[in-house]
């Protein structure tokens, strides 16, 4: 029992890690209608910001997260307003190798801004919840991960409030509809996008932050994993929606752990290494009989 706990306790940030970026990627898929596989490189740079304001300035973890977020907010605007909005008729191929260029430039400043040398970086909180079970064994869980998890919480659910009652979220979502119809209605587009994209590389940073303070080494690449996963969730849970990605993005990590839990106690840890092969199996299954993702739906 004490194992199958700690799988779970230890799906808590990987899977939101996964939600906010998955988040992320679909605010600019449905107003920019691309993949931004840029997502990832972005929100590295806002942990290196982090890691600078923790290491030269000094400054308190939750002091260094809104400058980090910021840093990547300013980014993630930029690449909207002076790429994406003057090459905003270019063709989703077009626009995808555009993000795809913005990599190698990300990955290239790094460096040259930061320096060769790897951050460190702190958690929010140290510590653990210790759980002593009626048969003796004992179940562990990071306080940081728990902190992970408030965050990402809050974070997630105050968009999706925005998204549902506010004036911006009408707008956002009447962009993500159709966005020359939204135009002719008096919808500033250009707003929308803008602060779609920057709410992004702000997601983005935040979850890059919660990678790095559960000890991941960061690096310029270190997010791409959890952008796969972020793509795969869109495609999964279904992008004609905001909230299908996001649930998606959930299950996947879950899912990844609960294999490798599952496959240790049937006695076959050989299988650890193909843990996500077998959910990416799992989820062509699913996308096979459902093509619009779980939650998707048809737009005629």
């Amino acid at each position: 029992m004490a194992y199958f706990l700690n799988t779970l306790f230890g799906s808590i940030t990987p899977m939101c890690i996964t939600a906010l970026v998955t988040m992320a990627i679909t605010l600019i898929f449905k107003t920019s209608y691309t993949t931004n596989f840029a997502q990832g490189v972005i929100s590295a740079f806002g942990a290196y910001v982090v890691a600078t304001a923790l290491s030269s300035l000094g400054l308190s973890l939750w002091v260094s997260l809104p400058i980090g977020m910021f840093a990547a907010m300013l980014i993630a605007v930029a690449i909207d307003v002076l790429i994406f909005r003057n090459g905003r008729y270019v063709n989703a191929l077009g626009k995808q190798i555009i993000t795809m260029g913005l990599i190698s430039l990300v990955v290239g400043a790094i460096p040259l801004i930061f320096g060769l040398s790897t951050p460190e970086f702190k958690s929010f909180v140290s510590g653990n919840f210790v759980f002593e079970l009626s048969d003796g064994t004992v179940a562990t869980m990071t306080k940081n991960s728990m902190v992970c998890l408030l965050l990402s919480v809050v974070v997630i659910v105050v968009i999706f409030v925005l998204l549902r009652f506010s004036k911006w979220g009408l707008s956002v979502r009447a962009t993500a509809s159709n966005e020359y119809v939204a135009g002719m209605m008096g919808i500033n587009t250009h707003i929308v996008t803008a602060v779609s994209w920057g709410l992004a590389g702000a997601l983005g940073a935040l979850a890059a932050t919660i990678n790095a303070s559960s000890g991941t080494i960061i690096g310029g690449y270190f997010m791409t994993n959890y952008q796969v996963y972020a793509f795969l969730a869109g495609i999964l849970g279904g992008f004609s929606t905001f909230y299908g990605p996001v649930i998606a993005a959930l299950m996947i990590p879950l899912a990844n752990n609960l294999v490798q839990y599952f496959v240790n106690v049937i006695g076959k840890p050989e299988l650890t290494g193909w843990s996500m092969v077998i959910v990416y199996a799992i989820a062509l299954v699913i996308i096979f009989f459902k093509p619009q993702g779980i939650f998707g739906k048809k737009i005629a």
